[in-house]
């Protein structure tokens, strides 16, 4: 195991904003190439999204080996993906993380969980990851603004100025309760360097509802059953699987699959209805 140390006044090869999975995979492979590393992170640990994701369990990637049919399922961002995916693809995300000792499990859908079925088990991987590879990590530090220098760039943080030559921002979106239409801090900091930003919207959500009954089965888990996504009565798609009662609405693998689909149609028309299939495989 190798550590490079640098003083204060050093420059730093890179310097990656972010300590979640994309931080760790960008820092650990720029650092395995032999360059000096920092890794900066807001947070008191790395990974804390990463270590819950999947009902903590995290769906690392999917199995489909075309990669034309899995990109298709991306929406908009499929051309946009193609290319890193050339890169390194998810076959490659197979190998990386069986070599770095975490056996994986294919499941329904060709979705691709740790064998341990325990999405800790992936940050921890991560972690050793970087280390191994000799990354410096700072945490508890947020990064306050990013300024183009003669050398690089200064990145300026609540304690400290750090001097870089490349800067690599993988600090992600807002998620869960924070999610709103505000442009995020971080992301402020790009636009102010020139970067196109876009306000954020929600993608693989649960869904709420203000219907009474359905707060009330909060915690009932159905495991196959049709759900429709309606305007009227014309039926938008519809997807059958898992379906989880919340007290706020529903959720579940195939509610947040479907989200993205089924907030486009709502921006559009303003309304939609969800109605769910119990027995699907019946006729009455």
């Amino acid at each position: 195991m190798c550590y490079t140390s640098l003083t204060m006044n050093d420059i730093y090869d890179a310097v990656v904003v972010g300590g979640g999975p994309s931080g760790m995979m960008s820092a650990g492979h720029i650092a395995k190439s032999g360059k000096n590393v920092l890794l900066l992170e807001q947070n008191a640990k790395l990974g804390e999204k990463l270590s819950i994701t999947g009902g903590g369990r995290c769906n690392i990637t999917n199995a489909e080996e075309n990669l034309r049919t899995l990109l298709a399922n991306y929406g908009k961002a499929e051309p946009f993906l193609h290319s890193p995916f050339s890169k390194f693809s998810n076959k490659d995300t197979f190998e990386f993380f069986e070599k770095l000792g975490l056996p994986i499990v294919i499941e329904a859908k060709k979705r691709a969980f740790p064998h341990s079925q325990n999405a800790q088990d992936v940050t921890d991987t991560m972690v050793r990851f970087i280390k191994n590879a000799g990354v410096q990590i700072r945490l508890k530090t947020k990064v306050k603004d990013i300024k183009q220098t003669q050398y690089g760039f200064s990145v300026i943080t609540d304690n400290e100025e750090i001097k870089t030559k490349t800067v690599v921002f993988a600090t992600g979106g807002p998620s869960g309760k924070t999610l709103s239409k505000e442009i995020p801090a971080s992301w402020k900091i790009l636009k102010r360097m020139g970067h196109t930003v876009h306000a954020p919207s929600p993608d693989l959500v649960p869904l709420e509802t203000r219907a009474k009954f359905v707060h009330k089965l909060s915690g009932l888990t159905m495991s196959f059953v049709t759900l429709r996504f309606k305007v009227g009565e014309k039926t938008m798609f519809k997807e059958t699987g898992k379906v989880l009662f919340t007290h706020f609405g529903v959720s579940g693998p195939t509610v947040i699959n479907s989200s993205r689909r089924a907030l486009d149609i709502l921006n559009k028309t303003g309304r939609l209805t969800l109605s769910i299939d119990f027995f699907p495989d019946t006729e009455f």
